[in-house]
């Protein structure tokens, strides 16, 4: 509703800024029963300041739109199903090429704009030639008050659209290392945070691209007052000419529809160096030059994982080494630092702290988030049950169809499970049955790393041992996660 508003009073205020610029060119004394200069000079500010106002809340309008669909489509493509053949991959692609054909219509336009500039040049410069000598004070004065205004929204129209494609990639990069991720992010409980972490970058890339839609205003608008400036210094210097009122009108109405394409067009070639600047870094990332071969850091699972110096969230360090294909058990007092370590083990957080864990020669934090969950299984409170529609048994939920059917009878046999146990039935079982279900999922997944970091099992009791054997006998490097003993 306000934007209507603002388009009618800003029609209504362009009406009244013709009228008495027509009468302030005749002269006339009065208009409306007030002073010419006075309803021209009104006339000028509120038509001017309405389409700024107009241009900077249809962009907030319009970016309210395209933040609620962003976020919407972030937790679709999040939530899509993991087989690969999910309708929302094509529908993702499909909103892929429709930005990519908005973009290329913004790039046609701003393109167009910065050409317009040639001709008008050459328009101006030849009528300036043939022009009567009383147009050239108010010419030159109305550029270089162009020119000038230009010089100072220039710079924070420059920031905001660095700032706005800088936050967009942020988001896309956050969004892109997030989606390989999109199930352990499920199963611990972290794709909220996630969410909102989108939402924050996205209502930021919003702002910025609202501070460029207003500087963007603020500049055409500039462009639009040359002509009300123009009638002003004609008005002073000029003699009451009829045919040099027409040449006026004729001249410095061009003008004012040119520069403020001429503003369009500067717009877009701010924004087209900054395109060119981040495509530029995109073609020289590494993973996109050819290789003459492939890269050798491939992991080697059988490798002794080594901790040094890990920073914890208590404050303390922990260096560790962890023996590959047997068991080995670190102790840790705060719950806090078992969970830090045991989800670093697992590729869920990536340390900013001092410190480091290798796998064998090669840097654990350069391995891929997918690489690091196919090798390691953890087992925590925190790895919930995925609730799935159906009978499909909680104990196999997420594993792939080739699970032998002998292997799964084995496991329901060893932590005692029943086979009618769905995703439903686990959220009402005791936590007791609840960690036998999630044992049995990791082991059916065959890691070549367990952890095990849950307060209902050791690798001194029964279920441990268990577990220990099992481990053993499959070649797996298991770790226990332990809090001290209490006398």
């Amino acid at each position: 509703m306000a934007l209507v508003t603002a388009g009618i009073a800003q029609a209504v205020g362009a009406i009244v800024l013709s009228v008495s610029a027509s009468s302030l060119l005749r002269k006339d004394a009065e208009l409306f029963g007030q002073p010419v200069l006075a309803v021209f000079t009104l006339a000028a500010f509120s038509a001017l300041g309405l389409f700024i106002f107009q241009n900077r809340h249809a962009e907030r309008f319009a970016l309210s739109y395209v933040h609620e669909v962003r976020l919407a489509y972030a937790r679709h493509a999040l939530l899509l199903p993991f087989d690969g053949k999910a309708p929302g991959v094509g529908l993702s692609l499909t909103r892929l090429v429709n930005d990519l054909g908005a973009i290329k219509l913004w790039l046609s336009r701003g393109l167009l704009a910065l050409i317009a500039l040639v001709p008008t040049v050459a328009t101006l410069g030849t009528w300036i030639f043939l022009a009567e000598p009383t147009l050239l004070v108010p010419l030159c004065a109305v550029i270089g008050m162009w020119g000038l205004a230009l010089l100072a929204t220039l710079p924070p129209l420059r920031h905001s659209i660095r700032r706005s494609r800088q936050k967009r990639g942020g988001m896309a990069l956050l969004l892109g290392r997030a989606l390989p991720d999109r199930l352990p992010l499920l199963l611990h409980g972290r794709l909220e945070p996630l969410l909102r972490r989108l939402a924050r970058r996205s209502e930021k890339v919003c702002s910025y691209l609202i501070q460029r839609a207003t500087w963007s205003g603020v500049l055409k608008a500039c462009s639009r007052a040359t002509f009300p400036v123009a009638v002003g210094l004609f008005v002073v210097t000029s003699l009451d000419s009829a045919e040099t009122i027409v040449l006026f009108l004729m001249l410095f109405s061009f003008l004012a529809t040119q520069l403020e394409t001429g503003a369009a067009g500067i717009e877009y070639y701010e924004a087209n160096k900054v395109a060119r600047e981040k495509l530029a870094r995109v073609f020289a990332l590494t993973a996109l030059k050819p290789q003459s071969k492939a890269p050798g850091n491939k992991a080697d699972w059988h490798a002794p994982i080594v901790i040094s110096d890990l920073r914890l969230p208590s404050g303390a360090s922990v260096s560790a080494w962890i023996e590959p294909t047997t068991c080995n058990d670190i102790v840790l007092t705060a719950p806090e630092d078992r969970h830090f370590l045991a989800l670093s083990l697992a590729g869920l957080t990536v340390s900013s702290e001092h410190g480091s864990i290798r796998l064998g020669e090669i840097d654990y934090a350069s391995l891929g988030a997918k690489e690091i969950w196919r090798a390691v299984a953890l087992v925590s409170q925190a790895n919930g049950i995925p609730e799935e529609t159906g009978a499909k048994q909680a104990a196999i939920l997420g594993m792939k169809s080739g699970v032998s059917d002998e292997v799964p009878e084995s496991l329901f046999e060893i932590f005692e499970l029943q086979s009618d146990w769905d995703s439903r039935t686990a959220a009402r079982l005791s936590e007791a049955d609840r960690l036998n279900i999630r044992l049995a999922r990791a082991l059916l997944r065959q890691p070549k790393v367990l952890i095990i970091q849950d307060s209902g099992i050791c690798r001194t009791n029964a279920t441990g041992k268990k577990v220990r054997e099992l481990a053993e006998d499959a070649g797996m490097t298991l770790l226990f996660l332990s809090a001290p003993k209490t006398d």
